[in-house]
């Protein structure tokens, strides 16, 4: 243990030189990040186990409140931990069994009440010092990687609605089964001037004169060509649709590059997303800033009458002391004079479930006005991170540039919100009824 103690120590002040360095948004946060180190260096030696050390060195960086910030436990922990045998769906401020493992089929689609005799919500709580989180919402995916280390290896008991289930954690990542959704729907869009795109990586169908894309990921470089395609296969003319729809409710992210390439197909010219900044440091003024904190307020004020240093110097310097000096910009894509593809209406559906570069199409859209959003807010998320390796065999991720809309609205650990709310409910979800498509295929028919 007291080698594995030093190793923490040591990714403990790698994780806080780190932040201290690159992490936007201390003004924010209003954290005394010096103190904070302190006292979690004090906490490693009452630590008594190799889980213990993880969760503290996870606790550390989640203090830093950023979804692009965070720890991410060696694999070699994770599997000796165990896994769910089952799949998390939040929907309404409540927590389902979406899916789950042949012998527990019974349960599919039931609300949790409780695991081991605490309240669901307040068992996800207990995981919220250690994941990202908006609210009393965390994504299902990332509480499922966490809630095993809360449990049990075995004999632990959720209470739900239709009785009492007992479970232990899985030594692999389990198969599971799914909700059968009713099938009346999927009979119903296929009589109703409905076609589906096959041979493509994206999902793309039409619904009468309206084209929709499911865009998962934007790790796809085929995208932009793929909806390309489907907006023009033969004629060239893209005007023929009523409508776009590209839906990003489950999009995790990836290259916003690859977003940009798709935004191009529908937005004109040269285009802006977001205020970015990103801390500005240089070694002379932070030297400057060391004599300017020992100094007095008059003493500094009889150095800027004397002519030995200015105003704006001062500000710099003890601003990069207090880790808030930043080189602010806006970003750009597309290109003077360049045309967009398609013209017509657009809707982009978006939920907690959209998040990172997804964010960051969404805000392009938002910025220049050319699509309706329709939903619920994003996850409030997004950022360039630094990725470092660490000793005990976990990775750090530090977000190294801040985030604001184009007219300055705050939207990271908020979302970006629709400009019309839609929510799914969970009898939604159980039959396969997406109401939040079908009120933007309302919403562009009635246009």
């Amino acid at each position: 243990m007291t080698e594995m103690r030093i190793d923490g120590i040591y990714d403990l002040s790698t994780i806080w030189k780190f932040a201290e360095e690159v992490f936007p948004y201390f003004k924010e946060r209003m954290l005394d990040w010096d103190a904070t180190y302190k006292e979690y260096l004090s906490r490693i030696f009452r630590v008594d186990s190799e889980k213990e050390l993880h969760l503290l060195l996870s606790e550390f960086v989640n203090l830093l409140g950023d979804g692009h910030t965070d720890y991410h436990f060696p694999e070699k922990l994770i599997t000796e931990n165990g896994f769910l045998p089952f799949h998390l769906v939040f929907r309404e401020g409540r927590w389902f069994i979406g899916e789950t493992v042949e012998e527990l089929k019974e349960f599919l689609g039931t609300e949790i009440l409780e695991i081991n005799e605490t309240r669901i919500q307040d068992m996800i709580k207990e995981c919220f010092p250690y994941i990202y989180h908006v609210e009393d919402y965390a994504s299902p995916e990332t509480v499922e990687r966490i809630l095993p280390f809360f449990l049990k290896k075995s004999e632990n008991r959720i209470l739900t609605l239709q009785g009492t289930l007992s479970f232990d954690l899985r030594t692999g990542i389990p198969s599971m089964i799914s909700i059968q959704r009713d099938k009346k729907e999927e009979a119903k869009e296929e009589s109703d001037n409905f076609h589906r795109f096959y041979g493509t990586k994206l999902e793309m169908r039409t619904y009468n004169k309206i084209l929709y894309e499911r865009i998962d990921n934007f790790l796809n470089s085929d995208a932009a060509r793929e909806i390309l395609a489907a907006l023009s296969p033969s004629t060239g003319d893209a005007d023929k649709f009523a409508g776009v729809i590209l839906d990003l409710r489950n999009n995790i992210g990836g290259m916003t590059a690859y977003a940009e390439k798709v935004a191009e197909l529908f937005i004109p010219g040269e285009f802006h997303a977001y205020q970015k900044k990103t801390r500005q440091i240089k070694g002379v003024d932070l030297a400057s800033a060391s004599q300017y904190i020992r100094m007095s307020e008059k003493k500094i004020e009889e150095l800027i009458r004397d002519g030995l240093c200015d105003s704006e110097e001062v500000k710099r310097c003890l601003e990069m002391a207090k880790n808030q000096h930043y080189f602010t910009y806006v970003d750009s894509f597309g290109a003077p004079e360049q045309k967009a593809f398609y013209n017509g209406p657009m809707i982009i559906l978006i939920s907690r479930g959209t998040i990172s570069a997804a964010e960051d199409f969404t805000a392009m859209f938002r910025s220049t006005k050319r699509a309706v959003l329709m939903g619920m807010p994003t996850l409030g998320t997004t950022g360039t991170p630094l990725v470092k390796r660490l000793r005990l065999g976990g990775f750090l991720r530090i977000c190294s540039v801040g985030h604001q809309l184009l007219d300055g609205t705050e939207f990271i650990g908020k979302g970006i919100l629709p400009d019309l709310l839609v929510e799914e409910t969970w009898e939604d979800y159980v039959c396969g009824k997406d109401t939040v498509l079908e009120k933007a295929l309302e919403y562009l028919s009635a246009d």
